[in-house]
């Protein structure tokens, strides 16, 4: 229902060759949105983003949720990603690949066990991180594809990748090496639909 909404003002405003500032509108609206499972930023996550320098680069700005089954409360956090593209291989006329995608992120969690400044029960310089703010990197591949494009207002459809780890995780795994490779790894899975 997300995809409908996110992609009807665009037919509105191409149609109606009278509104002037259709152009600077269809700018504004997104040209994805994305919805992922896992991979560092949440249970469940959506997400909406531009791409430049034809499609070299995505920013993207998600939302996400952890449930209060999977841990102590219900968890509502942000992240902003930044995502290039180094290869680009059509398949066919309706089919392209991005098998090499590398990327960071920045996420905040909102909570209050989840801090971006440390609360004055703590010593200065108690704590080096701040548990709300992290940061990290990920690589990831993605197959484009028109798949759903005659049925919805998406001109195509996309499923990635993505794996991926935090700055605090490899910090963390160089203090202690016992820490198993697989604790500072995350995973994630995500569809995408284009405008």
């Amino acid at each position: 229902m997300l995809v409908f909404l996110l992609f009807a003002r665009t037919d509105v405003y191409s149609q109606d060759r009278n509104v002037q500032d259709s152009s600077f509108v269809r700018k504004l609206i997104p040209d994805y949105m994305k919805l992922q499972f896992a991979g560092g930023i949440g249970f469940i996550s959506t997400g909406v983003g531009y791409t430049f320098f034809k499609e070299k680069l995505d920013v993207s700005l998600f939302y996400s949720y952890i449930p209060s089954s999977m841990t102590v409360d219900d968890l509502h956090s942000i992240s902003l990603q930044f995502t290039a593209k180094f290869l680009k291989i059509p398949i066919n006329k309706d089919i392209v690949a991005y098998p090499l995608n590398i990327g960071m992120f920045a996420h905040h969690t909102f909570e209050n066990e989840f801090w971006i400044k440390q609360p004055d029960k703590y010593s200065k310089g108690y704590y080096w991180w701040y548990p709300g703010i992290n940061a990290g990197f990920f690589l990831g591949g993605e197959i484009k594809t028109k798949f759903l494009a005659n049925k919805t207002p998406a001109s195509g459809t996309a499923f990635y990748i993505r794996v991926g780890t935090r700055g605090l995780y490899v910090a963390s795994k160089a203090g202690n090496t016992t820490i198993p490779l697989k604790d500072i790894i995350e995973l994630g899975f995500g569809v995408a639909f284009y405008r």
